[in-house]
């Protein structure tokens, strides 16, 4: 895509609607989220597992696509070191 199409008048007004669209789902959502939890009182309950459960998933999912590293030695084999017995008989 060439520089001259980021300037273009159409492309800069689609990307402002589309600004502009995002703003106002996001300064509307909360406000009708807001409403729906007061109409119905069990709505919040379950709004709220559904929430624990999204967050799960994210935590769950993110766990998993970063792998576990193997566990390295210390590299040269150990001998365990037995106490000295200092009592002669």
């Amino acid at each position: 895509m060439p520089i001259g199409d980021f300037a273009s008048p159409e492309t800069m007004l689609r990307w402002a609607g589309k600004l502009a669209l995002t703003i106002l789902v996001l300064l509307l959502l909360p406000a009708l989220l807001q409403v729906l939890l007061a109409a119905v009182p069990g709505l919040s309950i379950l709004f709220g597992l559904v929430l624990v459960s999204l967050v799960a998933y994210v935590v769950r999912e993110s766990e998993r696509g970063r792998g576990r590293r193997a566990q390295q030695t210390g590299g040269a084999e150990r001998i365990p070191i037995l106490p000295i017995d200092t009592e002669d008989p």
